[in-house]
């Protein structure tokens, strides 16, 4: 890839550059992302570890996964708070970047959006998109088949 991505935090304490295209970039809608966003969702784009370099103090907050049990470490300016990534225990040869910390984050088309059983009311999923009502694939790793709509739709109904 000749482009290379970059981004950082609100502040700009904290800088990155993405030297390989994205491998997939997504929206989760899990409770774990709404608390860790204070939002409705978190969007990321999945890099190889070693394809992304980071400049800057970030801080680190460890939280365990209830579905695998195991770490996902978000990674955050000190600073201004502002989540620049994620590392898994999990998948510890990948490294996400927060969608919305890209100097342009358009540069990185959204392929799925996961976890929608627990998207908040007032989401609405998009035409043609993946969407997963929990993760893209088992714990073992077999992928699981997604759902895609003719036109937007409703993530759940108001209650």
């Amino acid at each position: 890839m000749s482009e290379v991505l970059e981004g950082g935090c609100l502040c700009g304490a904290v800088r990155f550059r993405a030297r390989a295209p994205a491998l997939r970039t997504l929206v989760c809608h899990c409770r774990f992302c709404q608390k860790m966003t204070g939002s409705t969702s978190y969007a990321e784009s999945m890099f190889p570890m070693d394809s992304v370099e980071l400049s800057g103090p970030l801080s680190v907050h460890e939280h365990v996964s209830q579905t695998s049990g195991k770490a996902v470490h978000v990674h955050f300016c000190p600073r201004c708070g502002t989540t620049v990534s994620l590392t898994f225990q999990r998948w510890p040869e990948y490294r996400a970047i927060s969608r919305g910390t890209f100097d342009d984050p358009d540069r990185v088309c959204i392929g799925s959006h996961i976890w929608t059983e627990s998207a908040q009311t007032g989401v609405i999923l998009p035409a043609d998109t993946d969407c997963f009502e929990r993760a893209r694939a088992t714990l073992d790793g077999t992928p699981i088949e997604p759902t895609r709509y003719p036109a937007p739709v409703a993530a759940r109904s108001a209650a």
